[in-house]
């Protein structure tokens, strides 16, 4: 049995991601790893030679980076272009925020071992731990308005997988989502450990920033920046009431996986402080301001869903 791990990165080193760490987290359990390396503004190709000159089983893909839809597609087609490159019966996919712990591995490599000739089954799922402000503090189980709890993180490489929409999940050739739903994917009963949001204030604002660029037009993106709260959705829930958060003992870093354990050590502030980084504003001028950037969010969102399924609809008719 061959697995090949993957995963893409872009801006690595600016957006502070722990993509180091993540991808020695699954190293262990591969045979090669094959990193699409998008171009970037920073070091982070420079971090990915050292990486590779350490672990000869990376091997780097260099790719451009040109966002034309603003959906987050342009990360599941990253993400497919390391799919090709990969040689393993499985490929293990983790993204550049994620990290796998060392003791589930000999768990991973039961399952996949008594299901390589199971070719129904294309997806392996991970449960999910979200830290949120930090190393010591991640969101419970119960909390799923704003966290997934599953996602399927280990594909079977037979040519009938592809990561699809924002890089979060995949399909089959014909379209059919991997899920456990859909019994085509089993668990593993391992942890994907998600460090996206374990963030300072400042590190977590930059972060939330950059995306916009990819899912949202410039449009969208200056009205937020107009009605200037951080986020018109969320803020009020996620910067104010922390009582859907489990909290982990600062010396408990055994409950990270192991090349995560300096990042948590070395975290210098306290999830507290995002109470005061940037406050919810409030009153009438302000509900205004709210109220017109959604109904503006919402028309050009509608719209350009129209534009899709005009030429989706034209395009079929053409076809016949």
């Amino acid at each position: 049995m061959k697995i090949s791990g993957f995963t893409f990165i872009r801006n690595g080193v600016l957006m502070e991601y722990p993509f180091i760490e993540s991808i020695k987290s699954a190293l262990p359990l591969c045979d090669e790893f094959v990193v699409v390396a998008c171009e970037s503004s920073d070091s982070t190709k420079d971090e990915l030679e050292k990486l590779r000159c350490e672990y000869p089983k990376i091997r780097l893909i260099d790719e451009g980076w040109n966002v034309t839809k603003k959906s987050g597609s342009i990360l599941s087609e990253k993400t497919n272009i390391a799919i090709k490159n990969i040689t393993g019966d499985y490929g293990l996919y983790v993204q550049c925020d994620e990290g796998i712990h060392e003791r589930d591995y000999d768990k991973i490599i039961k399952v996949l071992e008594a299901n390589l000739d199971n070719a129904e089954i294309k997806g392996f799922v991970f449960d999910y731990i979200h830290f949120f402000g930090g190393y010591f503090s991640y969101a419970k189980k119960t909390e799923k308005r704003f966290f997934y709890d599953k996602e399927v993180r280990i594909i079977r490489n037979d040519g009938t997988v592809f990561s699809w929409g924002d890089a979060m999940g995949f399909k089959d050739i014909n379209g059919l989502k991997i899920n456990l739903e859909n019994k085509n994917a089993i668990p593993l009963n391992a942890t994907m450990y998600h460090y996206g949001r374990a963030k300072n204030p400042v590190g977590m604002y930059k972060k939330d920033k950059e995306m916009e660029k990819i899912y949202n037009y410039k449009i969208i993106n200056a009205l937020k920046n107009w009605v200037s709260n951080y986020d018109p959705r969320i803020d009020r829930y996620i910067y104010s009431d922390f009582s859907w958060l489990e909290r982990i003992n600062r010396y408990n870093l055994e409950f990270h996986p192991a090349p995560f354990r300096e990042l948590a050590e070395r975290q210098d502030w306290d999830i507290d402080d995002f109470k005061s980084f940037m406050k919810e504003k409030k009153g009438i001028k302000q509900f205004f301001r709210m109220l017109a950037y959604r109904i503006v969010k919402d028309a050009i969102n509608e719209t350009s869903n129209a534009v899709k399924k005009i030429k989706v609809f034209l395009g079929n008719n053409k076809a016949k």
